[in-house]
């Protein structure tokens, strides 16, 4: 009696300290003077102390002061345990249901280790108690660790799984239809149920997965119809995707897909973690689950097959969301950390080759089909029995060889994501200034069936230990061609750097633009003609800044998003943190040890949609940080291929998502005081793009059907239609109408002509929307769109 006293004196004690404060984290509770007092008891009162909590279970101090105290293990009876499971929730509806989970959660393992202790005959009388607690517990890892005490079941135990979402009934059909054991699909459940509500899994979790894993007669089979579960459910509620206990069971699944090494499961996690990145809810909405993408990021790094590098490199392509790039990027360190290699080995060695030698083709019931791979992409194409390839597969042939022909466009997407991850990859070494052994070059680069394809488009530096070099594209794997169109042998013991204009004499800049055009070479990326930035006059002045594109106004949502694409670190402005007096954007440059930073400010005044973030801000400074010493650099210190890639990177983001780009900011009627800097944008001077642009069109324009309309006057390529004259600014693709400069608003055009265009780079979509324009206009008479034709019409 006098022990039971003592021990609600110093629960009572314990819960009021609790009670005094507004949260406190179990690390802090348990940190507390009332509560080491119940720690440091003799078993006997500590114990009695966990018998008195579920007299009292009325608030969330409650459960976490058992869940603190149950931790360290004391001898238990079956009495004892009778009366700890009268923490049983009942009634769902019930406030109290959610403390008593918590607190049954915290003494389930004093209950699991004190039962192995105890008699058959008591084990038997425990055994419905445990059943009725099981069924009613809202924890499913306690649910089932109360139900294997219970015993087993008739039947798959499927409740386990929470049907209160659109995920769960789904989950609950999937283990229903699988083939397998019956005790293995339950050994499933309960393993996939009890997997931990946050953090990752335990030894003890993995050991008991393998060991599922081996029971299972098709475990992918069962982890991939739990996986479509998942891609195919709908949002529960507009907030709300999964219950946090189907989470859980998902990111079990996850694992399980990481566990199994099955290649097959990457494409269906790739898409999961897309799915569940997405935001859901609105303005204030939230990832579906950011849990579960970063679990399914983490499980492709776990299957460690050639295609994990290739889908978490598309996924990285396709996600902008901060958290789960961290995750991605971190799973690839890792998976290059195990096979003792850098990030960039990693991904270099890593490149599918899709069983390509360049080509394949397939016999079909009539004739063939071939996938051809070139610089830029990958196509299927039909060739009829006289070996002759056709625009399209006859009706026919794709009646009888619709299998065939499916899983050949299912290689084909394959085949397209490996070449647009290898796309980037290569456009990010033009700021890297790594160096290969020309062995390892031909290995990793040129003889490789996709990566090679690129190569072979690419201007390289073969340089040798004595110094000399040559610059060339490589015909083969011991001949270049120079930009002369000279052939030369590359030096057998030549050191191999991608090359870069900016290291390179204006004329010999030149030379290789002309020549890229007059082969008609396609580069995957802009290389020869990629835009250079040097230092400036005034930048010498301001020493430490650069103010070059300070001043503009643009999107700031679209901005992020390049900015996170290009490898930049964005801090957005919001509505809530009006503390912050700028948004800064920041890019380390690992080989040269510094960090680039691009400052912006929020425009107050124009107020948050869709999302927290201020529309709009104001480009302003661009700087340069030592990031060992986190001291400014000045300008004229830092490495121009680090200045050019940065400044390169900041006219991207400014040019694409400034307001002057849009065609249709004036016809919008609102905020007439940015109308100043939208025709200074619009109609203003080149940048360093828009000066490539008119090289690259000076040289292409007197080639075209319409080369007699055009021609160039300053910043503009002047077409004359029959209607009217038009000036198309080579920056921003604007348009101003003779003989009153009207400004004519088009905000796409297409034609068949300029898209069978030849252009040296495809990766700027202004070039082709000048041309696009160009050819529209030079054949004004035959345009029926009215939006254009009232435009022109209007005097």
């Amino acid at each position: 009696m006098a022990g039971e006293t003592e021990a609600a004196a110093l629960v009572a004690a314990a819960l009021r300290a609790l009670g005094s404060r507004s949260w406190t984290s179990d690390g802090d509770a348990r940190a507390l003077p009332q509560v080491q007092t119940i720690l440091q008891a003799p078993e006997t009162l500590r114990r009695e102390c966990i018998l008195t909590i579920p007299d009292r279970i009325d608030s969330h101090h409650c459960a976490q002061l058992m869940s603190v105290i149950a931790r360290k293990r004391v001898r238990l009876s079956a009495e004892h345990i009778e009366r700890l499971l009268d923490l049983r929730p009942g009634e769902r509806e019930q406030p109290e249901a959610w403390w008593s989970s918590w607190a049954l959660r915290g003494v389930s393992r004093q209950i699991e280790q004190a039962y192995a202790e105890l008699s058959g005959a008591e084990q038997e009388r425990l055994k419905p108690l445990l059943a009725l607690a099981a069924d009613e517990v809202q924890d499913a890892p306690t649910a089932t660790r109360l139900r294997k005490l219970a015993g087993p079941d008739e039947g798959l135990r499927v409740d386990l799984i929470d049907d209160a979402d659109d995920a769960g009934p789904r989950l609950r059909v999937a283990f229903e239809t699988a083939d397998g054991p019956l005790e293995a699909l339950d050994a499933a459940i309960d393993l996939l149920a009890a997997y931990p509500d946050s953090g990752r899994p335990s030894k003890k979790w993995l050991t008991e997965a393998a060991r599922v894993i081996g029971r299972l007669g098709g475990p992918a089979s069962l982890v991939g119809a739990l996986l479509d579960a998942a891609l195919d459910a709908d949002d529960a509620e507009h907030y709300r995707y999964v219950n946090n206990g189907n989470e859980s069971f998902l990111c079990g699944a996850v694992a399980l897909a990481g566990l199994l090494g099955d290649p097959a499961l990457l494409p269906r996690l790739r898409r999961l973690a897309l799915k569940t990145v997405t935001v859901i809810g609105g303005q204030f909405g939230h990832p579906r689950s950011l849990r579960l993408a970063n679990a399914s990021a983490q499980a492709m790094a776990d299957i460690g097959a050639p295609a994990s590098i290739t889908e978490l490199l598309a996924l990285e392509r396709s996600v902008r969301h901060g958290t789960l790039l961290k995750q991605i990027r971190k799973a690839v360190d890792a998976l290059a950390s195990a096979q003792g290699m850098t990030r960039d080995q990693l991904l270099e060695r890593a490149v599918e080759t899709h069983d390509l030698d360049g080509e394949r083709r397939t016999p079909l019931s009539r004739g063939s089909a071939e996938i051809v791979v070139d610089g830029r992409t990958a196509s299927l194409v039909y060739v009829d029995e006289n070996d002759k390839p056709r625009k399209s597969v006859p009706p026919d042939v794709k009646l009888a060889d619709a299998d065939k022909l499916a899983t050949l466009r299912d290689q084909l997407k394959a085949i397209r994501k490996t070449i647009a991850g290898e796309r980037v990859r290569l456009d990010g070494l033009m700021a890297a200034d790594r160096a290969w052994p020309l062995d390892d070059w031909r290995t990793w680069y040129l003889d490789h069936p996709i990566t090679g394809r690129l190569t072979r488009t690419l201007v390289w530096v073969f340089s040798t230990p004595q110094g000399s070099s040559i610059v060339g594209i490589p015909l083969d794997g011991a001949t270049a061609v120079t930009n002369s169109g000279q052939q030369v042998e590359i030096p057998p013991d030549a050191e191999v750097r991608l090359w870069h204009p900016i290291h390179a004499a204006a004329d010999d800049v030149r030379a290789w633009r002309r020549q890229l055009l007059e082969q008609q070479v396609v580069q995957p990326f802009k290389q020869a003609f990629r835009e250079l930035y040097v230092l400036t006059p005034a930048e010498e002045q301001t020493r430490v800044y650069s103010n070059r594109f300070a001043g503009h106004v643009f999107g700031q949502v679209q901005a992020r998003a390049l900015m996170k694409g290009r490898g930049w670190a964005p801090v957005a402005v919001a509505w809530w943190d009006d503390g912050i007096d700028n948004g800064v954007a920041r890019r380390t440059f690992d080989a040269a040890g510094i960090r680039a930073e691009f400052y912006f400010d929020p425009i107050h005044d124009l107020q948050p949609g869709a999302t927290d973030l201020y529309p709009y801000c104001t480009s302003d400074q661009v700087r340069f940080v030592d990031v060992r010493s986190d001291e400014s650099v000045e300008l004229a210190s830092v490495p121009p291929l680090v200045l050019t890639e940065a400044l390169r990177d900041v006219d991207l983001f400014v040019g694409v998502t400034s307001i002057g780009a849009d065609p249709e900011w004036l016809d919008r009627g609102t905020e007439r005081r940015f109308d100043t800097y939208w025709h200074t944008y619009g109609f203003g001077e080149l940048s360093a793009a828009g000066e490539i642009r008119r090289e690259v069109l000076e040289q292409l324009v007197p080639r075209l059907a319409i080369a007699d309309r055009c021609w160039f006057e300053d910043r503009y390529l002047i077409v004359r239609g029959d209607l009217r004259t038009y000036r198309i600014h080579l920056g921003s693709g604007n348009i101003l109408m003779a003989p009153n400069d009207q400004y004519l608003c088009i905000v796409a055009a297409r034609d068949g002509q300029a898209q069978k265009l030849f252009l040296p780079f495809d990766d700027d979509p202004v070039l082709s929307l000048v041309l696009s324009k160009a050819f529209l206009l030079a054949n004004d008479t035959a345009i029926t769109d009215p939006t254009i034709t009232a435009q022109i019409n209007r005097r």
